[in-house]
């Protein structure tokens, strides 16, 4: 885990460093979705920051957590941190649609018996970004991960709140 923090901080430090130098816009999303994987569904909270390379394409670095609840009645918890890639292929005056693709990595807690409880997944989903104000947007988002660690799909479904600095 201590590499993933290494890296995470690592890449942290180069996105500020390339953005100083350019014409960029930062922005914070934070996330709540309900999360489904298998069978099992929870609740998953998180957020992402993320500056504008540029004006249809974001790349930003997410992190987030869910807790949830197994058809046996236990639960377990899974976390995930991630480098995504937002393109704009629909951008109109107040309202945007984006394509997302990343990598992530997940960590699944010792309360569920797998193989294997980290290792690496590809993002791939949709959202839907509508402008209320100058700084502050709302928007729909559907996202999927694929890995090799559970036994299905990860899917993510749910509402987004973006913050322009």
């Amino acid at each position: 885990m201590n590499s993933v923090r290494f890296y995470t901080t690592l890449l942290v430090a180069f996105m500020l460093a390339v953005t100083t130098y350019s014409q960029s816009v930062f922005f914070v999303d934070i996330h709540l979705n309900q999360q489904l994987v298998r069978e099992d569904g929870g609740l998953n909270y998180g957020g992402q920051f993320s500056y504008r390379i540029h004006q249809d394409i974001s790349i930003g670095v997410s992190a987030s957590q869910a807790a949830m609840d197994n058809k046996d009645s236990r639960s377990y918890d899974l976390g995930k941190l991630g480098i995504q890639v937002n393109y704009a292929f629909g951008n109109f005056d107040n309202f945007k649609f984006e394509a997302i693709t990343g990598f992530s990595y997940l960590h699944f807690s010792e309360d569920i018996i797998l193989e294997k409880n980290k290792g690496f997944g590809l993002d791939l989903g949709v959202q839907t970004v509508f402008r209320t104000a100058y700084k502050l947007n709302y928007g729909l988002r559907l996202v999927s991960t694929y890995s090799a660690i559970p036994l299905g799909g990860i899917v993510n479904a749910g509402v987004l709140v973006r913050y322009h600095l």
